[in-house]
């Protein structure tokens, strides 16, 4: 929201403190995850096509929120706000609950896709999860790659990717927490924030458009706000991926200058690349072989990967599932 608000002023300073006051209550949630004692590595599950790609380029992929494989995690996010926000107003101005309905409509029109923008990289302190085997490892036959966690979080944020030397406005490394209950009092506590900016516009005589355009911006603050704190979360079935994830964010309406696309059948994926052999040459520690592959084949091709594409070597194990696709 760079552009010149068509409406008075108190009434956008009032969305920028709105903005900050939501951005602090998230800031708060994440110090609390910064306490929590970090895994010495953090596996990166893939097929062999990605194996190869990650040791020939030194680059992992941050995909863009909306062309994940599964979107139904960042339904159960915002759903969960939508659920807050109409309890919160049922007892209040039926300009509120309009609000509400137009909110949701919002939503439903790729609002949020085209206010912000959300780049993640999944990994897991677990290197050898049935479950991630068979959802993002070829079903088994692919690769866990283990890197030293520290090393590689401090290369994002502070590395090529760092907030200083690109245009994201935010990047940050966490854990995922699978705690419903806690994500329904963030959600609440940024929204009851919020609630008193919706009459902001009675009975100052405003024309029709100044009101479109202030309750249009207040409704894109609210979601960009709530999807970022549910960009935290998932709920509590996906316990067993105990995943990290690595996110950028990008709050202007332009996309990111460096994003690419990818082709999955019948789209184009959004990504950005981290470059993380210049910012952590020395992170890479393992390499995971599925319990479902062959395993001499499978190690042997990681070899010769690691032969042909990177300067050290790395430790290749197999998961020791007895597991075998169908």
């Amino acid at each position: 929201m760079d552009s010149i608000p068509s409406y008075p002023q108190d009434m956008q300073d009032a969305l920028d403190t709105f903005g900050r006051d939501a951005e602090q209550i998230i800031t708060s949630f994440r110090k609390k995850l910064d306490l929590q004692r970090q895994p010495p590595i953090i596996y990166h599950y893939t097929n062999d096509v990605g194996l190869r790609g990650i040791l020939e380029t030194g680059q992992l992929w941050l995909t863009d929120i909306f062309n994940l494989n599964d979107p139904s995690e960042l339904n159960h996010g915002f759903t969960r706000a939508i659920e807050v926000l109409n309890r919160l107003v049922a007892n209040r101005s039926s300009e509120s609950k309009e609000f509400a309905r137009r909110l949701t409509y919002l939503a439903e029109q790729k609002g949020i896709q085209d206010s912000a923008h959300f780049f993640v990289c999944s990994f897991s302190s677990c290197g050898d999860d049935l479950g991630q085997w068979r959802a993002y490892a070829d079903n088994g036959r692919g690769y866990a790659v283990g890197f030293d966690a520290a090393a590689l979080e401090l290369g994002f944020v502070k590395g090529e990717t760092a907030i200083a030397n690109s245009d994201a406005s935010y990047a940050a490394t966490f854990p995922i927490t699978y705690k419903d209950a806690e994500l329904a009092k963030i959600h609440q506590n940024i929204i009851e924030k919020m609630l008193g900016l919706i009459s902001m516009p009675h009975g100052r005589n405003l024309q029709d458009g100044e009101i479109e355009s202030y309750i249009r911006d207040l409704s894109v603050s609210v979601m960009v706000h709530t999807m970022h704190a549910a960009l935290f979360f998932k709920h509590e079935a996906y316990n067993n991926e105990k995943e990290h994830r690595f996110l950028e964010m990008y709050s202007a309406v332009a996309p990111p200058s460096n994003m690419k696309l990818r082709s999955r059948p019948y789209s184009l994926i959004k990504y950005k690349e981290f470059d993380w052999r210049s910012v952590a040459s020395k992170a890479l520690r393992q390499i995971v072989v599925g319990p479902a592959a062959d395993h001499k084949k499978a190690s042997q091709f990681a070899r010769d990967c690691l032969r042909s594409f990177h300067p050290e070597t790395v430790p290749i194990n197999c998961s020791v599932i007895p597991y075998r696709a169908v």
